[in-house]
């Protein structure tokens, strides 16, 4: 079975799971809840999940395979994605909650259905900036080392920038140009991610995990002292172990395991 085959399958399994997952929340709000925080996540997460779909399918009839499959599944999971993982978890307050700092003022429900907002973020801002916009740039920078590299920096630039939008509903510009930075950088890292598994299914989720364990407290309660000397020196800590890491999963991509990316007749 050629990938294109492969690749078809995978576009109607997704259409499927898009379909039920948004006839679930519509019906969790229609039958469930009736507060207004989670009509606002349901409704978004539904628009996330709609827009993110078609952008697969634009991505399919681009030529582009997001889905592929590698054998030594268990290696790659504690090389590149298990370092990916750890940052993720570290978003959290962890500093802040065990030492009494935080506290959550919505209902649970609440908590659940933001996972679930999240990973529709993850689901739509990846398939558009790493499952798109990367393929774009590594299907015309990437015969070389330094152009797989350009197109990362690229990519991630765009991903970085787009959270300039942030200043238009309010956010202050010191904290948007913070938000734009660790965005680059995170993007940079899903990236390497996606380039190295062939799996946009990965960066997906580890995308939502971190917006998930960065804000879900912060947004929905209070978080005092959040950014302590221990939380910052682990912080940095485990951004150098990634950054050293990444680098080196990035060396170690072949050729062909890119061309799988756009080259949909290769098996």
């Amino acid at each position: 079975m050629t990938n294109l085959r492969k690749n078809k399958n995978t576009l109607i399994l997704i259409m499927a799971l898009s379909f039920v997952a948004v006839l679930i929340v519509q019906l969790l709000g229609a039958f469930v809840y009736s507060d207004a925080i989670s009509n606002t996540i349901i409704r978004d997460t539904s628009i996330r999940i709609g827009f993110g779909a078609l952008f697969v399918i634009i991505a399919y009839f681009m030529g582009y395979s997001l889905f592929n499959k590698k054998k030594k599944i268990g290696l790659l999971i504690l090389v590149v994605i298990l370092p990916g993982l750890v940052i993720a978890l570290n978003n959290f307050p962890i500093s802040a909650y065990f030492g009494g700092r935080t506290v959550l003022n919505e209902p649970v429900h609440i908590v659940w259905l933001y996972a679930v907002e999240c990973l529709s973020i993850g689901f739509l801002e990846e398939t558009i900036f790493r499952g798109i916009i990367l393929i774009v740039l590594i299907e015309r920078f990437a015969k070389t080392f330094s152009g797989r590299l350009k197109a990362i920096i690229i990519s991630a630039l765009c991903f970085g920038a787009i959270h300039l939008v942030n200043l238009f509903s309010g956010a202050q510009v010191a904290a948007t140009l913070l938000q734009v930075g660790y965005s680059f950088l995170m993007g940079a890292m899903w990236a390497v991610i996606f380039l190295s598994t062939g799996n946009l299914l990965y960066v997906m989720l580890l995308h939502g995990a971190y917006n998930f364990f960065g804000q879900v407290l912060s947004r929905f309660g209070v978080v005092i002292n959040r950014f302590d000397l221990v939380t910052t020196i682990v912080t940095i800590v485990f951004a150098l172990l990634a950054a050293m890491i990444y680098c080196r999963v990035l060396v170690r991509i072949k050729q062909e395991d890119l061309e799988r990316l756009y080259l949909t007749n290769i098996r």
